[in-house]
């Protein structure tokens, strides 16, 4: 049986409710149920945006994230509010860039990436999220297909330079987490 939580959090304008309505889309192509619920919170400006992609073969009860098998975490107050929701034996993808704390990663399989200077690299700092997610592809390959998502990437981006972005983004986060 397959069943994963994803829970994906930063700042607005981080790409996190697209990168999450992505994900919603590799895994139904994949076959798999879904559920996608976005959160904006209740702060104005500098709060975090976050939502949830639960993906499993079965049937899936609740929008909710309990506690994540995975969390991408691009900024410091998405760390703040859910460094101890993670499941034990989970996957957690910080940004060093935003994040000023030094994690302790302990019974977690993690990382903490220049997330934005790479994807500045790539060409657009809008990358980020898609970074963190060759990351993940990396430290678990079993969630997603890299093909799957790359044809999800081809479908979503029409102009050929932000495609081109994406597509290196997510070649250069998978790279730079297999190297760690």
């Amino acid at each position: 049986m397959k069943k994963i939580e994803i829970l994906i959090s930063g700042f607005g304008g981080q790409g996190i409710m697209s990168l999450g309505k992505f994900l919603a889309k590799a895994a139904l192509s994949e076959g798999n149920q879904v559920t996608y619920f976005p959160s904006y919170g209740a702060e104005m400006r500098g709060g975090t945006a976050h939502c949830c992609v639960k993906i499993s073969d079965l049937p899936i009860a609740s929008p909710f994230e309990d506690n994540p098998d995975v969390a991408l975490l691009l900024n410091q107050p998405s760390l703040d509010k859910f460094k101890n929701k993670l499941k034990k034996g989970g996957v957690l993808i910080l940004n060093s860039d935003l994040i000023s704390d030094k994690f302790i990663f302990g019974n977690i399989k993690g990382i903490s990436l220049p997330l934005s200077k790479i994807a500045f690299e790539c060409g657009n700092v809008k990358v980020a999220n898609i970074v963190a997610l060759g990351a993940l592809i990396s430290l678990d390959p079993s969630i997603f297909k890299k093909e799957t998502l790359i044809k999800g990437i081809k479908g979503t981006f029409r102009d050929q330079n932000i495609l081109k972005q994406n597509l290196l983004a997510l070649d250069k986060g998978q790279a730079l987490a297999s190297k760690k």
